[in-house]
């Protein structure tokens, strides 16, 4: 197949477009940064501002996978114009232009579990009523609508992935970047909240492996698929695989202190994606300790 990929520079997509070549996919990647790439063809453009209709009209896709946007729910809430743009309206350019050049094309968008907000009951299920609780969730439940929107009125083949909180090696933000760069500086350190507060992790690897199975079995009906493992883990619990296998004895509190946006208990329901055949394989200690390992790999650390 022929696959686009948008925001192939990223954590998600720069997974995506290795996975696509080594399944023998003709990949092009789009994204805002400059990049040397030798096994696929790369085009530098922002997709605020893409020629989204010369990159359609020059190359026929199979596939469009959309991991790109602004993913920083802090930022979307004293910018929220800025996340506007990146995570609603840049999607509804994307498929325009599908919709005018290549109306057989896939779209694969990669929302965000953001859009459920604090739910009243877990596992949270993809018919779940939404109820964000950031700038950043609203938009992409705006983007969903825009997906529905071209779905239903054009026909357009759309199938829609919620990830929960992806982690993995090379992935330079969110808590185990946090926690390992606290560590490093420190021998005790603090995180934000309680510690109680709960989230579905899904690798990486587990990800990518989703999304490839949904790019072959899905219908593209604007179907809707959680992307996590259907287990609720506590930061407390991430917080022990640290002290645990971090190099030195190093101890890990909390604040008590809520951060504005982020909702506080996360399990979701994998029913859709198990139906596709989707089962994710990696442990969340096992994730942990590899990650500890890259990261001092990194930092030269001993």
């Amino acid at each position: 197949m022929k696959i686009l990929v948008l925001g192939s520079q990223g954590f998600i997509g720069s997974h995506l477009v290795a996975s696509f070549i080594d399944g023998g996919h003709t990949v092009t990647g789009c994204d805002l940064i400059e990049a040397s790439v030798s096994k696929y063809r790369y085009q530098k453009m922002s997709i605020l501002s893409a020629d989204f209709d010369t990159l359609f009209s020059d190359g026929k896709f199979d596939v469009c996978v959309n991991a790109s946007g602004s993913g920083n729910v802090a930022y979307s809430m004293s910018h929220p114009i800025f996340d506007f743009e990146a995570n609603t309206y840049a999607v509804a350019k994307v498929l325009d232009t599908i919709r005018k050049h290549q109306p057989l094309c896939k779209y694969v968008h990669i929302s965000s579990a953001a859009v459920y907000g604090n739910p009243n009951q877990l596992p949270i299920k993809e018919d779940d009523i939404l109820s964000p609780v950031s700038a950043y969730g609203y938009h992409k439940v705006m983007s969903e609508q825009i997906c529905k929107e071209y779905s239903n009125l054009y026909n357009i083949p759309v199938a829609i992935i919620r990830p929960f909180s992806v982690y993995g090696k090379g992935l330079r933000k969110q808590l185990l970047w946090d926690v390992c760069t606290k560590l490093a500086a420190a021998d005790g350190i603090k995180l934000w909240g309680t510690g109680n507060e709960s989230r579905d992790f899904i690798h990486i690897n587990d990800m990518v492996a989703l999304i490839n199975i949904i790019i072959e079995k899905c219908n593209f009906k604007c179907n809707v698929y959680n992307a996590a493992t259907g287990t609720e883990t506590t930061i407390r619990e991430v917080a022990d695989i640290f002290e645990k296998y971090y190099n030195g004895s190093k101890t890990i509190g909390f604040s008590g202190e809520e951060k504005k946006g982020d909702p506080i208990n996360w399990r979701a329901s994998v029913d859709n994606a198990i139906a596709l055949g989707f089962a994710p394989k990696i442990t969340m200690e096992n994730a942990v300790t590899d990650y500890i390992s890259w990261y001092h790999q990194l930092t030269n650390e001993q």
